[in-house]
């Protein structure tokens, strides 16, 4: 395990994990190209998953810099590492939704509680065009770029999960990304919350231990996956609002939600759903913690932490 432990949580979920098992921590910076090829050049790796990354949008704006160190020329060190000392080495790289820019230019209509997109109702699949919006947009694009054409160019089997909207137990998350975990910590602490857009925008989520199986997998199907981006989320019937999550959270802790408005985020997606088509065709992958259920998870584990 390599990291820097910057994120919010890092070093508790490293204290977690040594309390499971052994395994050797490397304390070191993706932007350090030294940090990078030491790593590859003492552990020679056999599979690499890339997880590091400046994640929040609204961080990107504030310091567009070291969003672009992170993410963009920190994944250039690590491939560049990778094709210099372990050529043959599986890189997994986890993306983004939002190398597909806001996605205006497809039609949308608007319920009572959602957005839904007219051209796309079983989700985005991976042949909308690249648009990258935003420094974060850019910074993850660039990496997700890099992955493909490193595979093209000089065969490193890099696979690419652009993600939609991940959660689970252990996620310490922030106004600024994790929105499931974020809101739920809210309602629980009974505070009102300001939300921005109207709240009918929609995101498909998917269970961490959901998402770990599929890393996982990669290595056995690497054949067919490698140089390939796929679109990752929970599908249409893991979608859900941020008004939707509400009622959903009233129920389940029956607790009375008050929320304000604000301007959407620059360049927000009203809709992303992740379209699975392709990612189905190359491994055999299944869900198996739904919306509800994964929500209840994530509200006992915020409880425990609370």
């Amino acid at each position: 395990m390599f990291d820097n432990l910057y994120r919010k949580g890092s070093s508790e979920n490293l204290a977690f994990l040594k309390s499971k098992g052994d395994f050797e921590f490397c304390y070191g910076d993706i932007r350090n190209k030294n940090d990078i090829e030491n790593i590859i050049l003492t552990h020679k790796p056999d599979i690499i998953y890339h997880l590091s990354g400046q994640v929040a949008m609204t961080t990107s704006l504030l310091n567009p810099q070291l969003d672009f160190e992170v993410n963009a020329l920190g994944t250039f060190n690590l491939l560049d590492s990778v094709r210099k000392h372990k050529s043959d080495a599986i890189v997994v790289y986890s993306s983004t939704n939002k190398v597909y820019g806001d996605l205006e230019q497809y039609s949308y209509k608007e319920n009572a509680t959602r957005y839904i997109c007219d051209d796309f109702i079983d989700g985005f699949d991976e042949n909308v065009p690249l648009d990258f919006h935003s420094p974060y947009g850019c910074s993850k694009g660039c990496g997700d770029t890099y992955m493909l054409d490193f595979y093209r160019i000089f065969g490193v089997r890099s696979v690419v999960f652009r993600h939609s909207s991940m959660y689970g137990g252990r996620q310490f998350a922030t106004s600024e990304q994790g929105w499931i975990g974020y809101f739920i910590n809210e309602v629980l602490n009974k505070r009102k919350i300001n939300i921005s857009g109207n709240g009918k925008q929609v995101r498909d989520i998917l269970y961490s231990s959901d998402m770990a199986r599929l890393y996982l997998q990669v290595p056995k199907y690497i054949d067919k996956m490698q140089g390939n981006a796929y679109n990752i989320g929970g599908g249409v019937e893991n979608s859900l609002s941020i008004i939707e999550l509400f009622e959903i959270l009233e129920e389940l802790t029956g607790i009375e939600i008050l929320y304000s408005t604000n301007p959407s985020r620059i360049s927000d997606q009203k809709v992303f759903i992740a379209n699975l088509t392709k990612l189905k065709k190359h491994m055999p992958f299944s869900i198996k913690i739904n919306k509800i259920d994964g929500i209840k998870k994530m509200i006992e584990w915020v409880r425990e932490i609370r």
